[in-house]
């Protein structure tokens, strides 16, 4: 029986010879290559160097055997993989084209070799077509995705990233990407380069197994010059655009510059990579950024003032693009990450549109700062190249938009936007607050080392701006070189004429809204001096029994008809008062219900806390105002208000026929659902731009 088993089993065993023949081969070579690693590779120029190439080596072989070799198998063995990538190492120390920091840890990102080693034979995966998203944008324009499910809570393209483990090598699935970051050469620019950079080494360092391997500043500057950047961070310098080309529009230089780039071979040693992610100065890397691009699709960001749906714009768009212009999507050259051989293809026709769009007269006047970000647009929709327009790519906060930098989880603040507020925390619109952190201030200078913290009631994104601020520049240390200029408290005057008190002031703040000379209102009075008039904003303070002093174009003199119950009062404008009337006489609005509405109680902790501040705006729309006897005033007519028995922060708000359960959260800010439907608006107090062309 042993016989007759042994008889059967040899044809099956002469079978697996050659497949037990090839294993051994395969181990034998990765034992081989693997020790090769520790051997002795000969002098090298640096003593460093070489003591330290057993651990580079190691690092090469151990990437490749983390990654997916199984995409490689028909190409080459594991063997041949391996030792593919450390002769690349090997290579590149003997040209001398690698670098090392003083504690032994290689610069990955200003080394193109040892890149180039990490990610040699390429991404081979396949990738579907771009797919339609069932979902519109904000502006009803078309998105394309990468994978079917890319806007779900689990995207296929991002599975990989969910198999990172701390200390455990990446798993497959790493598609590094190179970040170009278009710069010119100014101080402006200059600082904001400093902060970016410092936190994109932060995140590469911190983030074990980061996409973003490589790093370029593409630098502008007259006559190829460099700056004193060039030291610091790789760089490739090229001639700024001449101002035929600018007509003094500085932002082309963003295509010039990589129209130029692309010309030379500079950049084909630098830029290894598959991919590329286009960044500004001004962006702050907030977490490890995963590339979502596709050799078809590109990645970029929802600019909500650049859709073709607007008559001004999609006139313009029409005659530089011949299909359907609402097929022209909302998104600029950054953030966006695309693949090279799509940057080659669109970087020339960015160029021309760029150029063409600044010379005509009606494409300038519409598409104004966003011009060159409409070249591209209007490029990639020529050309037929798509992009999946990722929102939670980036952030561009202000006072003004409300945003919740935690909840909405970006991956770059963008701070486009200047962040505005009064002393006490209240958002200032259209206007440069008691509180500016505002790049443009720093125009001729470096901003300041630690900055002065934002009021206690300020937004999130304040915060988060200023500590990524202060934490860069401390960090920076001596690099933080540059002519200071002022602190965050010295660009504005003050919001208001500060804390005013007193049964006068008490009267006033909860009395209104006020009608001038019959015809020009709401003047209203609100807490800390502050004054809303049909002209902007103002300020008042007490100056005498039953008068006050307006700050309001020039100052004004009102005197009231009682110190306890005011109802009408007259003014008197000072010279040079731009008024028809030196004089005249204003009254509470008659339209206005003053006895108690029915259930008002004045002592409700809610009611007392909101009466007189102001001005409030109602998502955004002001002014809205909290009077005496449950008087509200809102934009769009007469209301009122009554305290919520039973609770300490609730009012019930009636206006234009709907009721509203509001909670006054603090810091200036309530939260209101309405009661028929549910639907659910915030508001907050808000100061607008000072008052302007008074027409008393």
């Amino acid at each position: 029986a042993g016989a007759a088993m042994a008889s059967s089993l040899r044809p099956v065993l002469l079978l697996l010879l050659p497949f037990f023949l090839i294993a051994l081969l395969h181990h034998l070579r990765f034992t081989l290559f693997y020790n090769s690693i520790s051997t002795d590779v000969g002098r090298s120029r640096s003593g460093g160097l070489h003591r330290q190439m057993p651990q580079v080596r190691a690092r090469a072989a151990a990437e490749t055997l983390t990654e997916d070799v199984q995409d490689e198998a028909p190409r080459a063995s594991i063997g041949d993989v391996v030792a593919h990538r450390i002769q690349a190492v090997d290579s590149a120390v003997a040209d001398g084209d690698v670098n090392f920091s003083l504690n032994g840890e290689d610069a990955a990102s200003d080394s193109p070799a040892l890149r180039q080693a990490a990610i040699a034979n390429g991404d081979t995966r396949e990738y579907p077509k771009p797919t339609l998203s069932s979902k519109r944008l904000l502006d009803g324009s078309e998105n394309w995705l990468p994978v079917p499910n890319a806007e779900s809570d689990s995207p296929d393209d991002l599975a990989w990233r969910r198999r990172i483990r701390p200390n455990e090598p990446c798993p497959p699935g790493r598609r590094p990407f190179h970040v170009i970051l278009t710069a010119q050469a100014s101080v402006y620019q200059e600082w904001q380069t400093k902060i970016m950079y410092y936190h994109f080494k932060k995140m590469q360092k911190n983030s074990a197994c980061t996409e973003m391997t490589g790093f370029t500043r593409l630098l502008a500057s007259r006559g190829a010059q460099p700056d004193g950047l060039v030291d610091s961070m790789p760089t490739i310098i090229v001639e700024q655009a001449s101002r035929e080309a600018t007509r003094g529009f500085q932002v082309i230089n963003r295509p010039w510059t990589m129209s130029e780039m692309l010309k030379g071979d500079a950049w084909r040693a630098r830029v290894v990579e598959d991919y590329v992610f286009v960044a500004e100065t001004d962006h702050l890397i907030l977490k490890d950024i995963p590339n979502r691009a596709t050799p078809e699709l590109n990645v970029a960001f929802f600019f909500p003032y650049m859709s073709p749906v607007p008559r001004e714009q999609a006139e313009v768009v029409k005659r530089y693009f011949s299909g359907d212009h609402l097929t022209v999507q909302p998104v600029g050259p950054s953030p966006a990450l695309m693949h090279v051989e799509t940057l080659k293809k669109v970087t020339p026709l960015w160029l021309d549109l760029s150029v063409k769009l600044k010379a005509d007269r009606q494409a300038d006047a519409v598409f104004g700062w966003v011009l060159e970000m409409w070249g591209y647009s209007l490029a990639c929709a020529n050309l037929g190249i798509k992009h999946f327009v990722w929102q939670q790519l980036q952030i561009e906060p202000s006072a003004t938009w409300h945003q919740n930098v935690s909840a909405e989880d970006p991956y770059i603040y963008h701070y486009t936007f200047g962040v505005e507020y009064s002393l006490d925390g209240i958002p200032v619109v259209g206007a440069v607050g008691e509180w500016s952190l505002d790049k443009r201030h720093y125009f001729g200078g470096y901003p300041p080392k630690n900055l002065e913290p934002p009021p206690e009631c300020a937004l999130e994104c304040a915060f988060v701006w200023w500590r990524m601020f202060n934490e860069a520049t401390e960090a920076l240390g001596d690099e933080w070189n540059g002519h200071t200029l002022g602190g965050l408290t010295s660009f504005a005057r003050a919001q208001g004429s500060g804390e005013l008190s007193g049964p006068f002031v008490d009267a006033i703040v909860s009395s209104g809204p006020w009608v001038i000379n019959g015809e020009h209102k709401p003047l209203l009075f609100f807490v800390r001096g502050r004054l809303h008039s049909p002209w902007g904003m103002g300020s008042w303070r007490v100056v005498g029994t039953k008068r006050v002093a307006l700050s309001l174009c020039a100052t004004v003199e009102l005197e009231f008809d009682s110190e306890s119950a005011p109802s009408k009062f007259s003014y008197t404008a000072a010279e040079g008062f731009t008024v028809r009337k030196r004089s005249g006489a204003g009254a509470l609005d008659s339209a206005y219900v003053r006895a108690p509405v029915d259930g008002w109680d004045a002592s409700h902790p809610a009611a007392k806390a909101l009466i007189g501040t102001g001005p409030w705006a109602w998502a955004g729309i002001s002014p809205m105002a909290f009077l005496a006897n449950g008087v509200l005033v809102s934009p769009w007519g007469e209301g009122s208000y009554v305290g919520v028995a039973g609770s300490e922060d609730t009012v019930r708000v009636t206006f234009v026929g709907a009721k509203h359960t509001v909670v006054y959260e603090g810091c200036h800010k309530f939260r209101s659902v309405r009661e028929s439907d549910g639907a659910k608006v915030d508001g907050w107090v808000q100061l607008g731009q000072s008052a302007r062309h008074c027409q008393m």
